[in-house]
């Protein structure tokens, strides 16, 4: 009788970890496509793609609980013109478990309206047997992600609520499967970071599909096809780890200590952002006092908006031209993050080039900018924030997006008019000398909103 019991208690213990097992289909690598050349196959399961070799597509179909059903969908596929579809077991014992928030749920093969979701920030879907639970993220915590609850509820996702998940299930969305050149609110981690491969499951030798095989209507795409063992499965976004880095001082940076006997217009809108935001209860003086150095640890280490590009800092490439010492600061690496989010994939390349030509020359600078430079780089800061203003008053997501560039823009300010200084500049000059080197940083990004 006992060992009757422990058979039930192993079959308990074992049935739920076979159930977590998830399968996908890889249908080829083709050049020029997107989700829609694959409509046909969405009675099939989700159509989506990722980044493959020399400027193709992966294609992928998923996913599925069943490797038999997995199966003989690949074997369908093979049979109806994609010759190199196969199937994959996806490696979930390699994931973590990350923060999102759910936004709506989708099933059957009816198109789904991607220029609305993604309002609420960069999508992943997870796919399983035809239902799509579509979310947004990844957060760092669940205290971030219910700071951005009510601004998504807001956007009419009155439903939408926080959850976790292991984040190999999850499809990143970009615009192979939106067909979106820009997106609203774009932040591809799949791209920045190197993820697991994925455990290969052969298909059988004599494949019995439980039905007929699914039937595609006119010629597959022309396939590419690489070279062997150069291609692997598609990747899931890589694991968040749920500690944030960059401490507001970082003291093992060699930060510049920040002046607080000097008034200064950089300061005062750095007041501004933090008495809005309800941290600063002092008067606007323009001296970084105490009192609004607390004020900005303390929005630094609870404003969600903060610390999610604190987190996705971690992930944000190298600014064109590579990274200096002052782009690892805490408050500039934040805003690099902040500007990648906001160029929207619009960044301008031949802008970012020349840029890059006088960044060195800016780091090093000896002397003061000349009265016309001041001016331009004065009025460039004057149109981008400005811009940027009218830009957050369209949606609440944007709201906050611009708060958190407010916030470590004028701490980048402050922080590099330091460095100037501390090399012997003027406060004056050390403020146009920051300015400037803050539009070199940023500038390529941020070309739209002038």
């Amino acid at each position: 009788m006992k060992r009757f019991f422990l058979f039930l208690l192993v079959c308990g213990l074992l049935g739920p970890l076979a159930a977590q097992n998830l399968y996908t289909i890889k249908v080829g690598t083709f050049r020029d496509v997107k989700a829609e050349d694959f409509k046909a196959l969405r009675g099939q399961g989700f159509v989506y793609g990722a980044p493959g070799p020399g400027n193709t597509v992966e294609v992928y179909v998923g996913h599925y609980a069943d490797m038999n059903k997995a199966n003989a969908t690949a074997a369908s596929l093979n049979g109806n013109g994609f010759r190199n579809a196969q199937a994959f077991a996806l490696p979930l014992n390699n994931g973590q478990q990350v923060t999102v928030i759910q936004i709506a749920l989708h099933s059957g093969d009816r198109p789904i309206n991607w220029v609305t979701l993604e309002r609420a920030g960069q999508l992943y879907v997870e796919s399983v047997d035809g239902t799509n639970k579509i979310v947004t993220g990844v957060y760092p915590d669940a205290r971030t992600a219910a700071g951005f609850l009510p601004a998504i509820r807001e956007l009419g996702y009155s439903d939408a609520f926080v959850r976790t998940i292991n984040n190999v299930r999850l499809i990143p969305i970009n615009q192979f499967e939106t067909g979106i050149k820009k997106p609203l609110i774009p932040i591809d981690l799949t791209a920045k970071v190197p993820t697991p491969q994925v455990q290969t499951q052969a298909p059988p030798t004599s494949p019995a599909p439980a039905s007929a095989p699914a039937t595609y209507s006119g010629s597959a795409p022309e396939t590419y096809n690489p070279p062997p063992n150069t291609s692997a499965p598609l990747s899931p976004p890589s694991p968040t780890a749920p500690t944030l880095p960059n401490s507001a001082s970082a003291p093992a940076m060699n930060l510049p200590a920040i002046d607080g006997k000097t008034k200064r217009s950089s300061s005062a809108a750095l007041q501004r952002v933090l008495k809005e935001k309800g941290y600063y209860a002092g008067s606007i003086d323009g001296f970084y006092g105490p009192g609004t150095t607390a004020a900005y640890e303390a929005a630094w280490d609870d404003m969600p908006e903060i610390r999610k590009y604190r987190k996705l800092s971690e992930i944000t490439p190298a600014p064109a031209g590579g990274r200096i010492p002052v782009s690892t600061w805490p408050e500039v690496s934040t805003l690099l993050a902040i500007a990648e989010d906001l160029s929207a994939g619009t960044t301008n390349d031949a802008r970012a080039r020349q840029l890059i030509q006088q960044r060195n020359q800016l780091v090093s600078a000896t002397q003061a900018l000349t009265p016309v430079a001041a001016s331009r780089v004065k009025n460039w800061a004057t149109t981008i924030f400005t811009n940027l203003d009218e830009w957050a008053t369209e949606d609440p997501l944007h709201a906050q997006i611009f708060s958190a560039f407010r916030l470590t823009y004028q701490q980048s300010q402050v922080r590099i008019e330091d460095y100037y200084m501390d090399r012997g500049r003027s406060s004056t000059e050390a403020r146009d000398l920051a300015s400037a080197l803050l539009q070199n940083l940023v500038g390529a990004q941020l070309d739209r909103f002038l």
